[in-house]
């Protein structure tokens, strides 16, 4: 059943703390894609889900590296799809990392050919004001 929730945030804190807010319960790994423009906050809402997952290591964009990895409670594996334009998911070996439990945040998925399964979140964040974001978070599975 899909379950859909709106946030809106004032501050880079406050889209940090709904990205922790949505770790809390998670027992197992999950695909999270993130979606929003550049400068959005995508990275500040990644940073919210390291902390809920106990990772104490400073969270940057992946944007260059493609790929970043994070130890905690559950590991954290972030993805910048936004090179990766027409690259099928299985080149990129995505299920492996998914089925290994970790928690996978993968933003610009829409980038991705074939992606062979849903993710159980998309996180869309939206621009309001120079503060001001509006989040929405749909729970597919």
């Amino acid at each position: 059943m899909k379950k859909i929730k709106e946030y809106k945030t004032n501050s880079v804190e406050e889209t940090i703390q709904c990205g922790k807010a949505l770790t809390e319960t998670f027992t197992k790994g999950a695909l999270i894609a993130l979606a929003g423009d550049l400068g959005v906050g995508k990275t500040a809402f990644t940073k919210g889900i390291a902390l809920g997952l106990d990772i104490t290591e400073a969270v940057t964009s992946p944007t260059f590296t493609l790929l970043k990895e994070y130890e905690g409670r559950l590991n954290l594996k972030h993805i910048d799809a936004y090179r990766l334009e027409g690259i099928d998911s299985d080149s990129l070996g995505l299920f492996d990392l998914i089925d290994d439990g970790n928690v996978v945040v993968l933003e610009w998925s829409n980038f991705l050919e074939d992606l062979d399964f849903a993710p159980d979140y998309i996180v869309t964040i939206d621009y309001i004001s120079e503060n001001e974001r509006l989040i929405r978070i749909e729970e597919l599975s």
